[in-house]
């Protein structure tokens, strides 16, 4: 009888968790799935009649249905292929994954973003692990440069253009100057003062220089929040082992068998995460090489 682990709180707690994990991880498609559902049904209904059709056929409040309907938008076509929410489970590649493992909320959340931004941001942050206020705190800081830098983009535009305008004033006064032997000397000092407009604009680009400032202090936070979510789960899993050695470490008195069983597995835990350790370094290590903190640009 020694052999059956008894059933104590902790481990009903792990098994949920476990449960709820994989649930969420299908999450996004079932919404999906649900939201090109009710595009379908609202352009059966007539018009006027689709909020009453949404609280007695599904109960669904009008909001909550526009947050569907938008999920499966933005989101359907990267889970495309996926039939029903039913089949997720051999349908989930790894193009797929990333969105997959997403959240209701965080999928909304992440509806602030344009499409081509949403999909970098994915990658760039584990949001598995993130809380909803990291979420859209990271989120508003990139909606924030975002705007930022399509406003310095649009300066940067219109002193270009007004080089470019500059430029040609400039050959035209040096031909003019050229093919009107009269008035050379005229020509040539329309010429200088050209050339010295079209230097300061050229030397002086402050847009250029401010959205570099820019998407460096976007890789500056990136890489903080990162450490700093680092830092803080490493502590955990630290502090955890701790618990976890004490723990096996009383077991050997009171109850061999359990001792080598959570022995035996720890262990074989511990073997399994040096691997992917060592395939991570292997991966780094063949990757193209990149300065380890941003560089500031000159000034």
């Amino acid at each position: 009888m020694n052999d059956i682990i008894e059933r104590t709180p902790d481990i009903i707690a792990a098994e949920i968790t476990m449960i709820k994990e994989q649930a969420k991880k299908y999450m996004l498609v079932s919404a999906i799935e649900i939201g090109r559902r009710l595009l379908e049904a609202k352009e059966k209904i007539p018009y006027g009649k689709y909020g009453l059709w949404l609280e007695n056929a599904v109960q669904y409040t009008e909001r909550t249905a526009y947050h569907l309907m938008r999920i499966a938008e933005e989101y359907g076509p990267e889970l495309h292929g996926i039939p029903d929410s039913s089949a997720a489970a051999s349908g989930i590649s790894a193009k797929t994954e990333p969105f997959a493992k997403m959240g209701y909320t965080q999928a909304i959340i992440l509806l602030g973003l344009p499409a081509e931004e949403r999909a970098e941001f994915i990658t760039q942050f584990d949001l598995e692990n993130m809380s909803v206020r990291e979420l859209q705190q990271a989120v508003n800081d990139r909606k924030q440069a975002l705007a930022e830098k399509e406003a310095l983009q649009k300066e940067s535009g219109a002193q270009k253009s007004a080089i470019s305008q500059l430029s040609n004033e400039l050959g035209q006064a040096k031909k003019e100057a050229t093919d009107n032997l009269q008035a050379v000397w005229a020509e040539q000092g329309n010429v200088l003062k050209l050339q010295r407009k079209l230097d300061v604009l050229e030397n002086g680009n402050a847009a250029a220089k401010r959205i570099a400032e820019i998407e460096l202090e976007s890789k500056i936070l990136k890489l903080n929040l990162s450490m700093t979510q680092a830092d803080a789960r490493f502590d955990l899993i630290a502090k955890g082992f701790d618990d976890l050695f004490i723990a096996i470490k009383e077991m050997a008195a009171a109850d061999p068998n359990a001792f080598k069983f959570y022995l035996i597995q720890t262990n074989q835990f511990i073997l399994k995460t040096s691997a992917k350790l060592k395939r991570i370094e292997r991966a780094v290590l063949a990757a193209p090489k990149v300065p380890a903190t941003p560089e500031a640009p000159t000034p």
